[in-house]
């Protein structure tokens, strides 16, 4: 699995949740963005999105940057994790459309499991389809 992450960088919780990112079996890349430009990188090329992102608002001047991503990030499944859990946050968190949402206070281990259930998930249909094709080609 290919994961984008953008997390605060040098701080504990943007190290923290990186770590849990990285202890993944089935991580085939993580792609860090520290800054919001290279998210921006990231998000505006044409090239496909990784199968899952990873995004951490440090604050709430973060998440209300994210916005401007809505579209892009509903083509992708993605985490988001909110600076705190005041009622404004959790509802500006809610309208990015995320599959998942946790706190930045968090040990990000439901992050971890999220994601490896998204793989097996993934998994499980490539497996079907190849099956699927391999029968009505007989």
């Amino acid at each position: 699995m290919n994961v984008l992450l953008f997390a605060a960088k040098n701080t504990e919780s943007g190290e923290r949740l990186k770590r849990s990112i990285e202890t993944l079996a089935s991580l085939g890349s993580l792609t860090d963005c520290w800054n919001i430009s290279d998210l921006i990188h990231h998000l505006q090329t044409p090239d496909p999105l990784p199968e899952a992102v990873v995004l951490q608002a440090a604050s709430k001047h973060e998440l209300k940057a994210l916005e401007s991503f809505r579209f892009r990030l509903e083509q992708v499944f993605f985490v988001l994790v909110l600076p705190d859990a005041d009622p404004e946050t959790v509802a500006r968190g809610h309208q990015l459309r995320p599959r998942f949402i946790v706190y930045q206070d968090s040990d990000f281990s439901e992050v971890g499991a999220v994601l490896e259930r998204l793989e097996a998930r993934h998994r499980n249909k490539t497996i079907q389809f190849s099956s699927f094709g391999t029968e009505s080609g007989q």
